[in-house]
């Protein structure tokens, strides 16, 4: 069914202004004199800073591409219809996502969030927040690769911050769910495509009013994910860093989606394909490397 691009329409009539080389902000009239009175001063810094933290892992962009971040300021308002919010995460009273972005020097996509979450931040933030902003921006640098894969593309994004820049270390309520999970929760990548395919993925919580981390779905495409490029750097003996731009780049050249994408993956790692697809044994062993690191089982 058709629907109006709302947030295009809002963006043509935005104001924009420059926080610093690499981050813009467009956002109503109405909302550019709360920007001009520093009332998000606070959110802006600590979404340089978390913008820079990805920067920091050396991702080449294809072209060698330098572009801007875009954040797209709507109205708390009708933000869901904005953003085009999902319904597993309709309801809530702000949110924030990638979204289009219709700016020609800028990534791909757009940061978009709704008012209330640049005008009520507080640098006292949980690190679940922190966590979710970097996976959000994660998902900027990879729609520069590839888009429309939600579960490789969830687990990317989950894997950013929580390996990539090693939050999992310092994030005891996700360690502690690692460590308490039963397997039943852990899904294999054909699971999690069929849910994908059927509007599933993401809808099961397993801590209510938490994060998309906490997702049975987001939770077992990170475990797939990670080991993936877990198993690049064991195979290749190369870093993490390089591992993460070697799993963007096999991803981008991959002419399939879906179990074929898997296929595909499982030959590149010298997986057995049909093992990959339909058993979890990658995830599970990523499951154990997390928890055996913090000594929370008995080796």
């Amino acid at each position: 069914m058709f629907q109006k691009d709302i947030l295009r329409d809002y963006i043509n009539d935005s104001e924009i202004r420059y926080y610093s080389d690499t981050l813009r902000v467009r956002l109503s009239n109405e909302l550019a004199k709360k920007y001009d009175n520093g009332v998000y001063n606070n959110y802006l810094e600590n979404l340089q800073k978390d913008f820079d933290l990805v920067k920091s892992l050396g991702i080449i962009l294809p072209g060698g591409a330098n572009p801007i971040f875009y954040l797209y300021i709507v109205p708390d308002e009708n933000f869901e219809g904005y953003l085009k919010i999902p319904p597993a995460f309709s309801g809530n009273r702000r949110g924030g996502k990638p979204v289009n972005c219709y700016d020609n020097d800028g990534f791909n996509s757009a940061y978009g969030i709704s008012q209330n979450i640049a005008e009520e931040f507080s640098f006292n933030m949980s690190i679940d927040v922190k966590e979710n902003n970097i996976h959000e921006i994660a998902h900027i640098f990879q729609h520069q690769f590839f888009s429309g894969n939600q579960v490789i593309g969830e687990g990317f994004a989950e894997t950013i911050p929580l390996y990539g820049l090693e939050l999992e270390d310092v994030f005891e309520k996700h360690k502690s769910l690692l460590s308490n999970i039963d397997e039943s929760h852990i899904k294999s990548a054909k699971e999690l495509i069929d849910e994908s395919r059927n509007g599933n993925y993401g809808n099961k919580e397993l801590i209510n009013n938490s994060t998309c981390s906490f997702r049975e779905s987001y939770l077992s495409s990170y475990l797939l994910v990670r080991g993936i490029i877990d198993t690049i750097i064991q195979l290749k003996k190369i870093s993490r860093e390089e591992a993460i731009q070697d799993f963007l780049e096999l991803i981008k050249s991959a002419p399939y989606n879906g179990e074929y994408l898997i296929y595909e993956i499982a030959n590149y790692i010298n997986i057995p394909m049909e093992e990959l697809l339909y058993e979890k044994s990658l995830q599970l062993k990523e499951k154990n490397k997390i928890i055996e690191k913090e000594n929370l089982i008995v080796k």
